[in-house]
């Protein structure tokens, strides 16, 4: 089981960083691929605490783990609206909220 939870940790990073990349804030665009990143975010920390809970591999802050939840399902709404924005040609003004909601959500992680 562990191999499973450092796979899926490094799964969970990954999408993070994609995510992140694909919210152009600079350019004001969201790129189709940005929700599927952050959804794979959201699925991958949720199976991270089902299994290091399951194993008993680590002692989970409970808080921070809602508090990252809600901050990545509030990004996943953002990157579908500004996804579906941004495919219309215009600038999305979503794009800096997305990209400041992802660098929250990893600023807890590493500081919490």
């Amino acid at each position: 089981m562990e191999i499973v939870f450092w796979v899926l940790l490094a799964l969970h990073i990954v999408c993070w960083l994609g995510a992140l990349v694909l919210s152009n804030p600079f350019a004001a665009v969201v790129k189709k691929g940005a929700w599927h990143a952050v959804a794979g975010a959201l699925v991958t920390g949720v199976a991270l605490v089902g299994v290091g809970e399951a194993a008993d591999l680590r002692d989970f802050n409970h808080v921070k783990i809602a508090v990252k939840l809600l901050i990545a399902a509030v990004a996943l709404v953002v990157a579908i609206i500004g996804t579906k924005k941004s495919a219309d040609g215009e600038k999305s003004p979503l794009a800096p909220a997305l990209a400041g909601l992802i660098v929250v959500n990893i600023l807890i992680a590493v500081l919490w």
